[in-house]
C-alpha cells in the first residue's frame, strides 16, 4: 500500500474521530454530566490522532525522506505508544495502583513527541544545510524527551533539574521552528533568473525556475508526481 493510501485513510479516520469526539462532547452536554468515561473517551480519540499522525509522517520519511531507516522506527513506535496510553486510560482495575501504567504512557507520549518533531523537520528540510539543522533538531528532541523520562521515573526533588529539561525543550522548538523559516528565507533570496535542470530528453530540458517565463501552470492530484518518458 503507497504513502498517499495511507494518508488518505488516516484523514478519513481523522474526520471520523472528531465526528465521534463532538457527538460525544454533545451528549455529555445534554446529559448535564460529564463523565469520567467520557473523558477517557475524548482521551482515546485524542490519543488515536496523535499516534496516527505520528505513524503517517514516519511513513512518508521512510517513503521520500532522507533518513528512511528512521521514518520506519517511528512508524513501528506509534502502535507501541498507542497500546501503552490506551492502557493507562482504560486501567480501571489498578485505580491507585495505576502509577507504573501512567509513567509508561507519558515516557511513550515523549518519545513519539521527539520522533514525530525530527520526522516533520527532515521533512520540511530542503538542502543540506537545512537537513543537518533538521538532524540537530531531532537529536535535541530525542535527549530533552530522554532527560523527560528519566525525570519522570526518577522524580527529582529541587528546581534545577526542571530547568535543565525546560531548557533543553526551548532549544529543540527553536531549532526545528527555525527549519521552515529559513527555508522560506532561502527561497525568497533566491534569484528569479536562478533554474535548476532535472532531467532532460533529447535536447529537452525538465528545469526548476523561479522566473515566470516558459512555466507550465500543473496542477497535480494529492498523489501525483512529474514524469520524464519517451513517447511510445
Amino acid at each position: 500500500m503507497s504513502r498517499v493510501r495511507y494518508a488518505r485513510i488516516f484523514w478519513i479516520g481523522a474526520a471520523g474521530i472528531l465526528v465521534l469526539a463532538a457527538l460525544v462532547a454533545l451528549l455529555a452536554v445534554l446529559r448535564g454530566d460529564f463523565s469520567d468515561t467520557d473523558g477517557r473517551i475524548l482521551l482515546t480519540l485524542a490519543v488515536l490522532l496523535y499516534c496516527g499522525g505520528a505513524a503517517i509522517t514516519g511513513l512518508a520519511l521512510a517513503d521520500r525522506g532522507p533518513l528512511p531507516q528512521f521514518g520506519w522506527v517511528v512508524a513501528a513506535a506509534s502502535p507501541i505508544a498507542l497500546g501503552l496510553v490506551l492502557a493507562a486510560i482504560w486501567a480501571f482495575v489498578w485505580e491507585e495502583e495505576n502509577e507504573p501504567w501512567n509513567k509508561l504512557a507519558w515516557s511513550s507520549v515523549l518519545v513519539l513527541l521527539a520522533g514525530l518533531l525530527a520526522t516533520t523537520a527532515l521533512l520540511l528540510a530542503r538542502g543540506r544545510m537545512l537537513q543537518r539543522l533538521a538532524m540537530g533538531a531531532g537529536g535535541l528532541a530525542v535527549l530533552a524527551a530522554a532527560v523527560s523520562i528519566v525525570g519522570i521515573w526518577s522524580e527529582p526533588t529541587g528546581d534545577s533539574f526542571v530547568k535543565v529539561v525546560a531548557a533543553l525543550w526551548i532549544v529543540t522548538v527553536l531549532a526545528y521552528f527555525l527549519v521552515p523559516v529559513l527555508g522560506r528565507f532561502t527561497a525568497a533570496g533566491t534569484s528569479a533568473t536562478q533554474t535548476r535542470v532535472l532531467a532532460h530528453l533529447d535536447g529537452i530540458e525538465l528545469v526548476a525556475t523561479h522566473g515566470r517565463e516558459g512555466v507550465i501552470d500543473l496542477r497535480l492530484a494529492p498523489g501525483e508526481r512529474l514524469a520524464l518518458r519517451r513517447r511510445g
